[in-house]
This record gives C-alpha cells, structure tokens and sequence, in this order.
C-alpha cells in the first residue's frame, strides 16, 4: 500500500483469495433502465435466497457497460424496498460528495431471510454497492483511480491518530443531533493497491445511528464502482477497544470484494 496510516496493523498486505470459485449464470440485460440485473430480480420474485455457502453474483449495467456484481461469500441481496437509507458517496477530486447510484446491497443470508420480519436488522456487517456520479461518463483508468487516491489522501484527517478521529466522530456525531440529515464526519485514505483505492470513513445516518465503513473504489470495465462493508458502532464499542478490530475486519472484505470482483468482470 502507497501510504502510511496512524494504525500500522491495518496496513500489512495480507492474501486475498478468490471469494468466487463457483460458475455464476449471465443473464441478458434489458434497455430503458440504468441499474438492471436478471438473477437477482428472478431469485427476489420467487421468495428464494441463495445458499448461505453460496457466493451471489449477478449482473447490472452502468449505462451501457454490463458488470458482475459479485457478493462476500455467505451474502445474500437485499430487495430494493428493504434497502436501508445509507448515504450515497462519491469520492471525487473535490471530496466527498452525497451523489452516486445505488446498485445493490448485501447481507449475510441468514439475515436477508430474517429481514423481512424485521429482525436482525441492527447486527453484522452491510455491503453496499455505488457507482461513481463524478466518472459515470468517462473510462477511467488506473492511472486516474491512483491520482483520485492521492487527492483524497491531500485533505483526509490522516495527520491525527485514531483516537483523535473518533473523537471527532462523537463531537460531530452529537452536532448532527440539532440538525442535519446525516454526513461524512471523517475520513482516512488507508492507502492505494492494485485493486483500488481504500479508505475509511466514520458516518451519521438520518436516525442517527454512527456506522463505520472502509470503502473499496475499483475499476470494473473502466467504470469506478465504490464497495462499502459497514458496521453500526457504538460509543461502549469504543470504550472497550473494539474499534481497530472492526475497521481490520471492514479493511480484509473491503480486499476481498473488490479482488472478487475484478475477477469476475475481466
């Protein structure tokens, strides 16, 4: 990894094998919609999840470039009407930005099948799945993808250590309480890799739930897809030194994904 962070742990290459070994059917994509997929609408529809030993994968277009979404082993598609209100993220040459396309979300399948009947909804890990606003009409390269990295890295919070960034997290966490809707609070670019630019960020949603995620910007068939693994994260989490745990935890599926998914869109 290009750059050096407060946590040093976080930053040690660590293999990531192939999360799909599977075979994974393409189905033919329809016109008139921008985000389209065909096995997902079809195991939606008919009440059926995939396994959970299964890896899910199925396909949408980006305007008129088809891609391979593909799954963390063990994850399951949410149905577009049970999607969470996450933020939309576009990191851009100006920041962070609350733009983008949603594409999927996925959760652990146990979890998708229990989702329904609303439980389970407040524990584990949500990957969430954007397209990039910013470069939706540009092939970008990996050169591109390297500089945008740099960029992000020139006005993160990297020159404080962890603890300093959380802190911020909680006073900006506790000012979103009289107003706002929500925002990126702080962010670090972890650093820079041949599958993609990663990054973490500390987060307030509408109901004011605190959520940590490190994100994966990628390049599938020139097109800049962003993966957010997340965890909701609470202040007692942070008290017994959980923090570092998760965002190690958040880093390795983070790498994973976005190695799968290069993968399955070569």
């Amino acid at each position: 990894m290009d750059f050096v962070r407060p946590a040093q742990s976080l930053l040690k290459p660590k293999p990531t094998p192939e999360l799909n070994s599977k075979p994974k059917s393409k189905s033919k994509s329809h016109g008139g919609r921008d985000v389209k997929c065909s096995l997902l609408c079809a195991a939606l529809l008919a009440g059926a999840f995939i396994a959970v030993d299964e890896a899910a994968a199925f396909e949408i277009a980006i305007g008129d470039t088809n891609i391979e979404l593909v799954g963390p082993k063990g994850y399951c598609p949410l149905e577009q009407k049970d999607w969470p209100e996450f933020l939309l993220i576009d990191f851009t040459s100006k920041g962070i930005k609350k733009q983008g396309e949603r594409l999927a979300y996925f959760v652990d399948c146990e979890r998708a099948r229990s989702w329904h009947k609303g439980s389970s909804k407040e524990e584990g890990d949500i990957v969430d799945y954007q397209a990039s606003q910013e470069f939706r009409n540009q092939n970008v390269t990996s050169a591109m993808l390297k500089e945008l990295c740099a960029t992000l890295h020139k006005g993160d919070d990297s020159n404080k250590g962890w603890v300093d960034i959380f802190l911020k997290a909680f006073k900006s966490a506790w000012a979103e309480r009289y107003g706002g809707d929500g925002s990126t609070l702080a962010y670090v670019v972890v650093g820079y890799e041949d599958t993609g630019c990663y990054v973490f960020s500390s987060s307030v949603l509408k109901n004011r739930d605190q959520v940590y995620t490190v994100s994966a910007l990628t390049i599938l068939k020139s097109k800049l897809v962003t993966v957010h693994p997340s965890r909701k994260f609470g202040s007692m989490d942070l008290a017994k030194g959980k923090a570092e745990d998760v965002i190690t935890h958040l880093l390795a599926t983070s790498r994973e994904t976005a190695t799968a998914l290069i993968a399955a869109n070569r």
